[in-house]
């Protein structure tokens, strides 16, 4: 989303929801991919028919407002993560924890500047006294640490010095994500394909930053936004124009010129 579809001002383009209706008639399915939980996704998108939903980096696949492939992580690593972001937030580090369940978000840090960065991907939240105990009670598919500016250089290596049994991936310049082992967008695509019977060569992939690494690999038609982290503009096949020029819109209607001659509708 950030960096892909949205521009700069955060929203989706306006020449996309036009854009939309025209792959549905055309019997192509559109699947927003995304670390964000699935509410917020679906806040964005609104009932539009025939969407399909990949949340939370993979793993949390929904269609019709029902989880159709969930990938829990491992009960174990929940403590070990709690601990270590309490005890690097001790020492002054500006960091903050959100516990990802299917039902809401959990966050124990409440002041403005956190919660308002939450919001943004997490529209269900809740602001608890211990994310440990409410993760008891909800099906956990990943944990987000915020660290902005040094997500890339320390809380992702750090992470992954703990040795888990999961997988860690920086989802943006100040979050990364620690989830399942092996759970990524591109597992969960693959999955997809599957299950509906559309091959490789068939899918069409656009992502900017290092999550979006699997996706991309999955995808027969992969493209990296010109804006985009210089290992996703490396691994993909084609460059799409920046999310700033609407360039995942203008690069579906190069590669599929019949959809320009469908009627416009207004959102």
């Amino acid at each position: 989303m950030d960096g892909t579809l949205l521009g700069d001002d955060g929203l989706v383009p306006d020449a996309f929801w036009p854009l939309l209706e025209d792959l549905h008639r055309a019997g192509i399915l559109f699947v927003p991919a995304s670390g964000r939980q699935y509410q917020t996704l679906h806040n964005i998108f609104g009932e539009h028919e025939g969407l399909i939903y990949i949340a939370e980096n993979g793993t949390n696949v929904v269609q019709n407002g029902i989880s159709i492939d969930v990938e829990p992580v491992e009960s174990a690593i929940i403590a070990p993560i709690v601990d270590w972001v309490r005890a690097t937030a001790a020492t002054g580090a500006d960091l903050g924890l959100v516990v990802c369940g299917a039902r809401s978000a959990y966050i124990e840090r409440s002041d403005a500047h956190f919660v308002s960065q939450v919001r943004q991907y997490y529209a269900a939240v809740e602001v608890v006294a211990d994310v440990q105990a409410a993760a008891l009670d909800d099906v956990i598919l990943k944990l987000a640490i915020y660290d902005p500016s040094f997500a890339e250089t320390r809380s992702g290596p750090a992470l992954r010095e703990l040795d888990l049994p999961s997988e860690i991936v920086v989802s943006g310049e100040n979050w990364v994500d620690v989830m399942r082992h092996g759970a990524n967008k591109g597992r969960a695509l693959e999955r997809l394909q599957h299950q509906l019977g559309i091959s490789r060569a068939q899918t069409m992939a656009f992502g900017d930053y290092l999550n979006d690494a699997e996706m991309l690999d999955a995808s027969g038609h992969s493209y990296a936004m010109a804006n985009g982290h210089p290992s996703i503009l490396a691994r993909a096949v084609n460059i799409a124009p920046p999310s700033s020029e609407a360039g995942v819109v203008s690069s579906i209607l190069a590669a599929l010129p019949h959809l320009q001659g469908e009627p416009v509708h207004a959102r």
